[in-house]
């Protein structure tokens, strides 16, 4: 693609623009002279830069509260990725075991607000480790460093009509691979043959790169609660739980079910566990209105496993916000716990799952999914959800 040919986006510009405005004001009220931003999730939602070594490599997205144009300072051979993917201009580049990034980006920030007091950074984004945040604080010795990562990941927590419509392709791709998994897993295939069929399924549907890597476990390897396929033979009655993303532009919508191999019933404690998980997300569920407080999702269900006294089996938290993700991860900040202040809003898209693991029977049970809150309630983009193990 030349320099001159129109990227590739998702959303049109206009959306892009309200997304810089919404930025912008974001730093100008946290008091912020420029921000050097590398979490490549908040690149791309205001730029459509759709990296590839971002979380890996130093990239930067500069941006001030002004109305100048924003920069991106990438390594040298990423330069075409940004003219094909994002809106970008304003373009700098590195000699990788060269340059210094965090020297460049400090210089080029300076140069888009000379004096600079108050640099934002997103330090708590994976893109940012503890050694390059103290290269850059050594960078910018005349300034203070402010954290800016969740001030500008909660600008995504709410979707545009447009991101919704991404999600639920993205939960089309999720759909795809469960129902690869129910159709094709036979007794005497291995984890990783059974996560062949899936991934392939998903991909077949048009499926991006996924954000996290295939979970699923079967048998006794159940009892993990994110293990990855493995060579281990399915047996028939085995209980198998799969969390998986389907991804559309970088949108990830998780899927998650678990299931029986066909040919025996499952364990009798097994089945009582799923029962319990079950009852937990219908509880859950029941909660689910516009304008709910996270911390009241959670709450019910977490009564019912201390009535049951399984307290101790549950091993997650009850929900959290998706969106946007970028290897290693599919999370956004939003999350359903009981000490979450996090409200759902309409235009919201989060997972509510349940996870019970038993050491004593060696089982473990995923249920639920990923749904996005509506101004009626809520809508299930993928996940088997609310359904009993007989039906699945």
């Amino acid at each position: 693609m030349s320099e001159t040919a129109k990227p590739d986006l998702a959303f049109d510009r206009a959306e892009f623009a309200i997304r810089l405005a919404t930025a912008r004001k974001a730093l100008s009220d946290q008091r912020i002279d420029v921000a050097i931003l590398m979490a490549p999730e908040i690149q791309h939602w205001l730029t459509g830069y759709d990296t590839f070594l971002g979380a890996q490599l130093p990239q930067a997205l500069i941006l001030t509260p002004g109305e100048d144009e924003p920069t991106l300072v990438v390594w040298d051979a990423d330069v075409s990725i940004v003219h094909a993917t994002s809106l970008v201009t304003d373009i700098r580049t590195y000699l990788f075991g060269v340059d210094v990034p965090a020297e460049l980006f400090a210089r080029v920030a300076l140069e888009k607000s000379p004096g600079a007091r108050r640099v934002g950074l997103d330090m708590n984004s994976q893109a940012v480790t503890f050694g390059f945040g103290r290269d850059m604080d050594a960078a910018l010795s005349e300034a203070v460093l402010t954290d800016v990562t969740e001030s500008l990941a909660r600008l995504r927590a709410i979707k545009s009509p447009a991101e919704v419509a991404m999600m639920r392709l993205a939960g089309r791709h999720a759909r795809a691979g469960l129902k690869a998994a129910r159709t094709m897993v036979r007794p005497g295939m291995t984890e990783i043959e059974l996560a062949a069929e899936i991934e392939y399924a998903m991909r077949a549907d048009g499926s991006d790169y996924f954000s996290l890597p295939t979970e699923m476990t079967g048998g006794s390897r159940s009892v993990l609660a994110h293990g990855t396929p493995r060579h281990h033979v399915l047996q028939a009655g085995d209980l198998v739980h799969l969390e998986i993303g389907g991804v559309a532009w970088r949108y990830n919508c998780v899927g998650m079910q678990t299931f029986i191999v066909p040919g025996a019933p499952a364990k009798p404690e097994a089945i009582r566990l799923y029962d319990t998980a079950l009852t937990c997300l219908r509880a859950g569920l029941a909660e689910l209105r516009p304008g709910v407080a996270a911390a009241d999702v959670e709450a019910p269900a977490l009564a019912i496993l201390r009535e049951r006294g399984l307290g101790d089996a549950f091993k997650m938290r009850f929900g959290y916000g998706v969106g946007i993700g970028f290897p290693p991860t599919w999370l956004e900040p939003l999350k359903i716990t009981r000490t979450s202040n996090d409200i759902l809003h309409p235009g919201t898209t989060f997972v509510l799952h349940v996870c019970l693991l038993d050491a004593a029977s060696q089982s473990g049970v995923l249920v639920g999914g990923t749904y996005l809150m509506t101004e009626s309630g809520y809508e299930l983009l993928s996940g088997a959800g609310d359904v009993a193990l007989s039906d699945i």
